[in-house]
C-alpha cells in the first residue's frame, strides 16, 4: 500500500512540474483531434467577434451544466433526480445565454478571459488562480460596456493560442513550447487585426447605409418644400388674377 501510494504522489509531482501536458508534450492527441482543435480555434481568432452569439450559447449551456452538477452534488442528488439538476442548469443558463446578449456576453468573456490569463500566466498555486479569476471577471464587467474590442482581443487570442498549439502539435514540434507559442502569437495577431477590419468594414456598411437614409430624408423634405412653393405660387397666381378680374368689373360697372 506505501508503494502504491508513493507511486501515486510521484506520478502527481511529475505532473504537477510540467506547466501544461499539452505543451510539455506527455500527451499526444490524436491526428483528427488535433485537426479539430485547430480548425475550430481558427475558426474562433479570426471570426469570434460574428460567431460571438453560437460561443456565447455554448457557453452557457456548459457553464450551467457545472452548475448544474455543483448544486446536486450539494444537494446530495442521484441517477434520475442528479440528471434532471444537470439539464436544467444547462437549460436555464443558456437560454439566459441566447436571449439576454449581455449576459452571454460576460459569460462567454469569462470563460475564455480565464483561458487566457492561463495559458499568459501558467498559474502554479492558489493565488495565482485568484488573479486569473479577478482578471477574467474585470475583462467580463468590462465586455458589458465595450462588447465588441473586449470580445475581439479575448477571442482572437484564445482562439489563437488553441490553433497554434495544435498547429505546432501537427507538425510534430509538441515539446518546444516556443514554436508553439510563436505561432499562436502570430495566429493570435492576425486574427485581432481581421476581426478589426471586418468590423470597422461593417460600421462603414452602416454608416453607408445612413447616409443614404439621410440623404433620402433631405431629398423628400427637399422635393415636398418645392411642391409647397409651387402651390403657395399657384394659389398667388389664383389670387392676383382675381383680383385682376374684379378690377375689370369695377371699371365695366363705372363705366356703364
Amino acid at each position: 500500500m506505501d508503494e502504491v501510494m508513493s507511486m501515486g504522489n510521484e506520478l502527481i509531482g511529475k505532473v504537477g512540474d510540467n506547466s501544461s501536458i499539452f505543451l510539455a508534450g506527455t500527451y499526444r492527441p490524436s491526428m483528427a483531434v488535433l485537426i479539430v482543435t485547430f480548425v475550430v480555434g481558427l475558426l474562433i481568432c479570426l471570426f469570434g467577434l460574428k460567431l460571438m452569439r453560437l460561443l456565447a450559447a455554448i457557453v452557457g449551456f456548459v457553464l450551467g451544466a457545472v452548475a448544474g452538477v455543483a448544486a446536486a452534488v450539494a444537494m446530495g442528488l442521484t441517477g434520475t433526480t442528479f440528471l434532471i439538476a444537470l439539464l436544467a442548469g444547462a437549460v436555464i443558463i443558456g437560454l439566459l445565454s441566447i436571449f439576454l446578449r449581455k449576459i452571454g456576453i460576460f459569460l462567454l468573456v469569462l470563460c475564455y478571459g480565464f483561458g487566457v490569463c492561463a495559458v499568459v500566466i501558467n498559474p502554479s498555486s492558489m493565488i495565482m488562480y485568484i488573479i486569473c479569476i479577478g482578471i477574467a471577471v474585470v475583462l467580463a464587467v468590462l465586455s458589458v460596456l465595450y462588447i465588441e474590442p473586449i470580445v475581439v482581443v479575448v477571442t482572437g487570442i484564445s482562439g489563437g493560442f488553441c490553433a497554434g498549439m495544435a498547429a505546432a502539435s501537427l507538425i510534430g514540434m509538441e515539446k518546444n513550447n516556443l514554436v508553439g507559442y510563436g505561432i499562436s502569437i502570430v495566429l493570435a495577431v492576425a486574427g485581432i487585426i481581421v476581426q478589426f477590419m471586418m468590423h470597422s468594414r461593417k460600421i462603414g456598411k452602416k454608416e453607408e447605409v445612413y447616409s443614404k437614409k439621410v440623404k433620402e430624408e433631405v431629398s423628400r423634405e427637399s422635393e415636398v418644400e418645392k411642391a409647397r412653393m409651387i402651390l403657395e405660387e399657384d394659389e398667388e397666381d389664383e389670387v392676383s388674377a382675381q383680383e385682376e378680374s374684379d378690377d375689370d368689373i369695377e371699371i365695366i360697372e363705372e363705366d356703364i
